[in-house]
C-alpha cells in the first residue's frame, strides 16, 4: 500500500469516527438525563434548599433550557475542549480529567504491553513445542479466562500483602515525582489488567501459527533447506500475525472497561476511578466526559489496528 493510499485510507476511517462520536455524545447526554434525580440538586450538594435557589441554579447550569440547547451548547464547548464544570468540585472537567486521563494511558500502555507479549509468546510456544508445553499454555489460559481479572488483582493484592509485605500494593507515584517509582508502582495492576487480556491474544496466537504452519509456502520453505529461525520469522510469525493484531486491537481497547475495577482496587487516580467516584456522586458533567472522552480512544484505536492491519498485510486494500 503505497504513502498516498494510507494516507487516504487514515483519512477516511478518522471521518467514519466523527457520526460514530456525535451518536456516543448523544447517548451519554441523554442517559444522563435520564436518570432519576434533580441536576440543581445535585450540584447543590444538599437538600436543605429553596425553590427559588434551585431555579437560580438551574439558569446558571443552563438546564432550564430545552434538551436540545443544552445538547448543542454542551458539544459545541467539548469541541473546544471545554467539558462543562464538576458539581463536586466546582472546577473545569476538563482540567481534572486530563492528569487522570494520562495515569490510565499509562496503566493501558503497561498492560497492553504484558499482555501481547505474554500472549502471543504463550501462543507461540504452544503452537511449536506441542506435548505437554501446550497443556501447560492450555490449562493456565482456562483458569485465567475463568476467572476475572478483578479477582486476579484482589489475589495479587492478598498474596504481596501477606507474603511479601516490603513491595508496595498502595504506594501509586506521580511520574514527573520519581519515574522508576511509578513504573514500580504500576507493574502489579497492569499485570492484573493485562493477564486476562493475554489469554485471547495467547489462544488467537496459537491458532494463527497453527493454521500458517499448514501453509504450501511454509511447507514449499522447508523443502528448500531454509533455516528454521527463518522460516519462524519470515514465514510463521509475519503470517500468523494479520489476525492476532485485529484480536490484540480489540482487546486493548477492552482494558478501558477493566481499568475502573483494578484502579480502585489498587487506588491508582487514574480515569477509572474518578469515573466510579463521580458515579457515587452523581456528578454528570463529569460522567458524560470520560465517556467521550473513552469512546474516543477507543476509536482511535480501531484506527491504529486498521492501519497495522495494512501494513502487515499487503493483501489488505481499503480502497
Amino acid at each position: 500500500m503505497g504513502a498516498g493510499t494510507m494516507g487516504r485510507m487514515v483519512l477516511l476511517r478518522l471521518a467514519l469516527t466523527i457520526p460514530i462520536l456525535l451518536g456516543v455524545s448523544v447517548v451519554a447526554f441523554m442517559l444522563m438525563r435520564a436518570l432519576p434525580g434533580d441536576f440543581a440538586q445535585a450540584a447543590a450538594g444538599t437538600t436543605s434548599i429553596s425553590a427559588e435557589a434551585l431555579d437560580t441554579i438551574r439558569r446558571q447550569l443552563g438546564i432550564d433550557r430545552p434538551l436540545w440547547e443544552q445538547y448543542l451548547a454542551w458539544l459545541s464547548g467539548a469541541l473546544v475542549g471545554d467539558l462543562g464544570r464538576s458539581f463536586v468540585t466546582k472546577r473545569p472537567v476538563a482540567a481534572d480529567l486530563l492528569p487522570r486521563f494520562l495515569v490510565t494511558a499509562q496503566l493501558t500502555a503497561m498492560a497492553g504491553v504484558i499482555a501481547f507479549v505474554l500472549g502471543s509468546a504463550t501462543g507461540l510456544a504452544s503452537a511449536r513445542l506441542r506435548g505437554s508445553a501446550d497443556w501447560l499454555v492450555r490449562g493456565l489460559n482456562s483458569l485465567l479466562l475463568a476467572v476475572p481479572n478483578f479477582v486476579v488483582a484482589t489475589l495479587i493484592v492478598l498474596l504481596f500483602g501477606l507474603y511479601f509485605p516490603s513491595v508496595g500494593i498502595f504506594n501509586y507515584t506521580p511520574f514527573m515525582q520519581d519515574p522508576l517509582a511509578n513504573l514500580t508502582s504500576l507493574l502489579l495492576p497492569a499485570l492484573s489488567l493485562g493477564l486476562t487480556v493475554s489469554v485471547t491474544i495467547s489462544e488467537n496466537t496459537r491458532a494463527a501459527v497453527l493454521e500458517v504452519s499448514s501453509q504450501d509456502y511454509v511447507m514449499v520453505a522447508r523443502a528448500k533447506g531454509l533455516p528454521r529461525r527463518a522460516i519462524l520469522l519470515h514465514y510463521l510469525v509475519r503470517n500468523a500475525l494479520t489476525p492476532v493484531i485485529t484480536v490484540a486491537g480489540l482487546q486493548l481497547a477492552a482494558l478501558l472497561g477493566g481499568s475502573i475495577l483494578i484502579e480502585t482496587i489498587f487506588t491508582i487516580p487514574g480515569m477509572g476511578q474518578y469515573l466510579f467516584d463521580s458515579v457515587t456522586t452523581r456528578d454528570y458533567p463529569a460522567i458524560q466526559a470520560i465517556v467521550l472522552v473513552a469512546a474516543t480512544v477507543v476509536l482511535l484505536m480501531n484506527v491504529a489496528v486498521d492501519i497495522a492491519y495494512a501494513r502487515v498485510d499487503a493483501r489488505v486494500s481499503y480502497e
